[in-house]
């Protein structure tokens, strides 16, 4: 049981965090959270009302997502990004860099204009104050150019900035004055500013800025959000969030113009190729047929032939026959090769014509094709947006590859059956060949003529024929996509600043940053807070706490007899009673550990309040170091405890009667060279022998202990001796010391006295106004204030 008490009892006296008294000393300063909780509403409020607005504008595309490209899932089972992939790459199409570029140059933003304010800056979208023509030449971009109207004929321009020019930052500085409609040139810019009706306020600060489109491209693409609105829905929201709502909205708007525009060009770029290809062979056909109509017609009259036999007929039409079979033949071949030679290369591939526009009636060749050309021109597309890793891009590639061996597996076997055919055709037209030249010369040339002539006019029929189905295509092509919501002034949503927010995240941060300093202080803060610490840290008697002394003079016990710090002392006098042995004469000294514990203060008090309980004190300064008391009572410290211990005096000759009845005070004297030798000469001993007897109490007022040791000397004559710690000053490794000092016997009956005590309101250790004592009134409302705030 006994082992099991000295457990609780070490456990009891192992430090740890008071959370209460923590919380207590914040509660404390509940007016510094006051002044920064409302500081930082205030801050808040102006903050909102005096910063930018900045607003939210939307827009909703409906993109039609081509049924084929799902093909990818038969090609790689279990693979399931493709579900997104297509509707992603028209995300990262709308996210490049290409597109953004087009609308922003579209929109011919060459320059911004705005006002000078105080807080923000504001800008004049559509409401520019003059009108500014750039000229070729140089041109300064992102450089505030000030502006100011001189009259209705002049103005002057004032720039003071640095901006980058030819990759090197400029330093420009300079003021100059121009004219209206008439050409502004130097070194650095080249434009004509026109006035616009009356939009200038003379009061007012204006200036432009002559934009970088690239760099106003990127910070567009930066504050705009782009989004899927379900997993599988084919609706894509654009946002983009600006100070300017109408800027927002036009350039939503004209991105997706652009973006429309790129989709139908995409689309039209096969019907394109096959009338540029079709146009290219027309030229040559409407002379070859032109020629041969005219040679034809010619031979006709001269030679007065209508017809052929009926023998010739048939070998002609047969020849006839052969070569339109061998002439598609060889047009086949020539388009499988090149096509086999152009699988691997993007490019080529874009100008390839359709196999159906090159007379092949092979749907599953037309759809591969196709399907190949569509997947290259999507990678373009979208290498402009993502990286090369990226998921999109690597299952876009895939596709190729596999629609690429397909193709061109297609594509030899039909190069061998291609070459097959031409072969055989050749043989027959040997043959046909045979039998005209046993015919007559002039039905060979006329077969000839006729032949030719025929030949040209199919292709050319068929040519124009399919030039007509290939124009009608693009003119019937439409988009892709659907604008659904266009961006509108009359949507757009205010989202900075939110005035609630503001006013709660300052508050926040107004309660919060006196929080973190409180925390911060009393992390780092190693001194004695409150009476509560040092009773965890010593098991030496406290015998009580010294208010903080309010009062600009240092006897606050005889001049505010009714005030809280005298109250103290009457009940630190009180308790001292209790650790004085019961001797004719008392004698107690006054100890502190380092300077300016209010050491000398305690016991000119302590000595005072125990004299006007009409006890006979003697009150010694034994600090012959820094003497103090006698600046206290207005006494000379002519004689005094050195005279006495050097022998000059008498005990009876340094004496000296104070203003308070009963207390008798010896001061420090002219200050020695060797205190501590005089005081353990053995003459200080027989001063107190000498006064035992007259004297109720003797109180010594000793020298800081751990820097000298006369208090080590004084003390051990003493009967018991005070240490005084001062809250909020003395560090808790002083408790510690003063321990060692109680353990170690150097000194016998040592106490603790706490002294500068502040009320928390918390622990209320002293009251006021109307309760067991009368505190009297501050000088004044500038004083009180002063002291609230440096007690907090």
């Amino acid at each position: 049981m006994k082992y099991v008490d000295e457990v609780m009892d070490y456990f009891d006296s192992k430090d740890g965090p008071d959370v209460k008294d923590f919380l207590y000393r914040i509660l404390s300063k509940w007016k510094i959270f006051l002044i920064c909780g409302g500081l930082g509403i205030c801050i808040a409020y102006f903050v909102s009302k005096y910063s930018a607005p900045v607003y939210m504008m939307r827009s909703t595309l409906l993109v039609h997502v081509d049924p084929n490209e799902t093909n990818a899932k038969q090609m790689f089972e279990g693979n399931q990004l493709r579900d997104k992939a297509n509707i992603q790459n028209h995300v990262e199409i709308l996210k490049s860099f290409t597109i953004n570029r087009k609308a922003m140059e579209g929109l011919a933003w060459h320059q911004s204009w705005y006002k000078k304010n105080f807080f923000a800056d504001k800008g004049l979208y559509r409401k520019e104050p003059f009108e500014l023509i750039q000229h070729e030449g140089t041109n300064l971009t992102n450089l505030p150019v000030f502006i100011k109207q001189m009259d209705k004929y002049s103005y002057k321009i004032k720039v003071d900035g640095e901006t980058e020019y030819n990759g090197e930052k400029v330093k420009v500085k300079f003021e100059k004055e121009g004219l209206f409609t008439q050409p502004f040139k130097n070194k650095y810019f080249n434009f004509t500013i026109n006035t616009i009706g009356d939009k200038v306020d003379k009061e007012d600060k204006y200036y432009f800025v002559i934009n970088d489109l690239d760099k106003l491209t990127l910070e567009y693409m930066e504050s705009m959000v782009i989004s899927v609105a379900e997993k599988k829905a084919e609706l894509i929201h654009l946002r983009i969030d600006d100070t300017e709502p109408a800027r927002g909205v036009d350039f939503l708007n004209e991105l997706n113009w652009e973006y429309l525009q790129f989709r139908l060009i995409e689309k039209n770029k096969k019907s394109e190729n096959t009338v540029r290809f079709i146009d290219s062979r027309l030229e040559g056909i409407v002379d070859s047929l032109q020629l041969a109509g005219t040679s034809f017609t010619n031979f006709r009259s001269r030679n007065r032939i209508v017809d052929l036999g009926q023998e010739a007929g048939v070998v002609v039409a047969k020849k006839q026959e052969l070569e339109s079979k061998l002439s598609q033949a060889q047009i086949l071949l020539e388009y499988y090769n090149k096509l086999l030679t152009n699988l691997g290369d993007a490019n080529q591939m874009k100008q390839v014509v359709a196999p159906s526009v090159a007379g092949i009636t092979n749907p599953t060749l037309d759809a591969l094709v196709t399907k190949l050309t569509d997947l290259y021109g999507k990678r373009e597309v979208l290498s402009y947006s993502v990286q090369a890793k990226n998921p999109s891009l690597l299952v876009l590639n895939r596709e190729i590859d596999v629609i690429r061996e397909s193709l061109e597996g297609n594509l030899k076997s039909l190069v061998s059956n291609s070459q097959i055919e031409v072969t055989s055709l050749n043989e027959r037209m040997t043959k046909v060949r045979d039998q005209l030249s046993r015919m007559p010369k002039n039905e060979q040339k006329f077969i000839n003529m006729k032949r030719n002539f025929d030949l040209n006019n199919e292709l050319y029929t068929f040519l124009l024929k399919k030039r007509a189905e290939a124009a009608i295509a693009k003119a019937s092509n439409v988009s892709d996509a659907q604008i659904i919501d266009p961006a509108r002034l009359a949507t757009i949503i205010k989202i900075k600043p939110k005035l609630a927010i503001n006013l709660l995240i300052g508050l926040i941060l107004g309660l919060g940053l006196p929080f973190l300093v409180i925390i911060l202080k009393e992390f780092f803060n190693d001194n004695i807070q409150s009476k509560e610490e040092l009773v965890k840290k010593t098991r030496l008697p406290i015998l009580g706490t010294i208010a903080h002394n309010r009062y600009s003079n240092s006897l606050p016990v005889f001049h505010q007899p009714r005030s809280s710090i005298s109250e103290s002392f009457r009940s630190l006098r009180t308790n001292l009673n209790y650790v004085l042995p019961d001797n004719q004469t008392n004698i107690i000294g006054i100890h502190s550990t380092i300077p300016s514990e209010g050491k000398s203060f305690t016991a000119v008090n302590l000595a005072s309040i125990v004299a006007m309980n009409n006890k006979k004190v003697l009150l010694i300064g034994a600090d012959m170091r820094k003497p103090k008391i006698e600046s206290m009572f207005n006494l000379e410290n002519k004689v005094g405890l050195s005279t006495y211990l050097i022998r000059y005096n008498k005990w009876q000759e340094v004496v000296q009667n104070t203003n308070i009845k009963n207390l008798y005070c010896v001061t420090s004297g002219p200050v020695p060279p060797n205190p501590a030798e005089l005081l353990e000469n053995g003459r200080l001993e027989m001063f107190l022998n000498a006064v035992k007897g007259k004297f109720d109490y003797v109180f010594i007022d000793n020298a800081p202990i751990s820097m000298v040791t006369d208090g080590f000397i004084t003390g051990k004559l003493a009967d018991a001796n005070l240490f005084i710690l001062r809250q909020g000053f003395s560090h808790k490794e002083q408790i510690n010391y003063v321990n060692q000092i109680a353990e170690r016997n150097s000194l016998s009956n040592v106490s603790l006295v706490l002294n500068d005590v502040t009320s928390n309101g918390i622990y209320g250790s002293y009251s006021n106004g109307e309760g067991y004592y009368y505190e009297e009134p501050s000088s004044g409302i500038v004083r009180r204030l002063w002291e609230k705030v440096s007690n907090n």
